[in-house]
């Protein structure tokens, strides 16, 4: 698991990056969201860690009615979203301190274990910022061999010159030539972060602050090095 900092703070890498957005994965991510909610007047949808906006816009697209905010701690990013031009609310904050809900509906895609704070604290934070009865809906890294060793992979590529990320970038082009250079470089901070899995404990955590777990499922990863995802429903007792 990540070295814990402050609540609420994100790794360094993270916040000297600004992430392109995937729009197909998003309204796949969307859509499956938004199977968990019940269409209804009135509602609103927090995208945590929206990056560029796909997912938010992704919400907008297939619910026009719902009332979406993406919040995420990069003035890049969500300059980069407010530009786009949406009727989606995009503010610049750290989660943890920032307040804004409680919301119908919370989506955060691969975004939960980069959050360095304690699991209950997480936990609590989340289902204070969900109506009774509202979803959260979250891909996240489990807790298998997989992933652990992708950890390992990681603390010792933490260790190598900044230089290695040149060599890393060449690399995911011959591995992923489809994708634009960019949003391949993009993506090297992830690979000098350690990022938390979430197993028992996090489970656990997320049970006591009162979020039952309703759907656990295996989501597609876009890349060799990222940790195997699971697309986890909690609903708020």
């Amino acid at each position: 698991m990540a070295e814990q900092h402050q609540a609420g703070e994100l790794a360094p890498h993270m916040r000297q990056a600004g992430f392109t957005g995937r729009p197909d994965a998003a309204a796949a991510i969307a859509a499956a969201a938004l199977a968990w909610l019940l269409a209804a007047p009135g509602q609103a949808a927090l995208d945590l860690g929206t990056g560029s906006g796909d997912l938010a816009l992704a919400l907008l697209a297939a619910r026009p009615g719902l009332a979406v905010t993406g919040l995420d701690f990069s003035t890049t990013n969500i300059a980069t979203a407010t530009a786009r031009g949406s009727a989606a609310r995009f503010i610049c904050a750290d989660y943890l301190s920032w307040q804004g809900g409680p919301f119908h509906l919370v989506v955060a895609d691969s975004v939960l274990q980069l959050i360095e704070a304690p699991a209950l604290q997480l936990a609590a934070r989340l289902a204070a910022d969900l109506v009774p009865g509202g979803v959260l809906v979250a891909t996240v890294p489990d807790a298998v061999a997989r992933n652990h060793a992708l950890l390992l992979l990681r603390r010792a590529y933490r260790a190598t010159p900044p230089a290695t990320d040149r060599l890393a970038l060449a690399l995911a082009a011959r591995l992923y030539p489809a994708l634009p250079r960019q949003a391949l470089a993009d993506r090297l901070p992830y690979l000098r972060m350690l990022p938390r899995l979430f197993g028992r404990a996090e489970l656990d955590a997320f049970a006591a602050a009162g979020l039952v777990l309703q759907g656990n499922q295996p989501w597609p990863s876009p890349s060799l090095a990222k940790p195997r995802h699971r697309l986890m429903v909690w609903r708020r007792a």
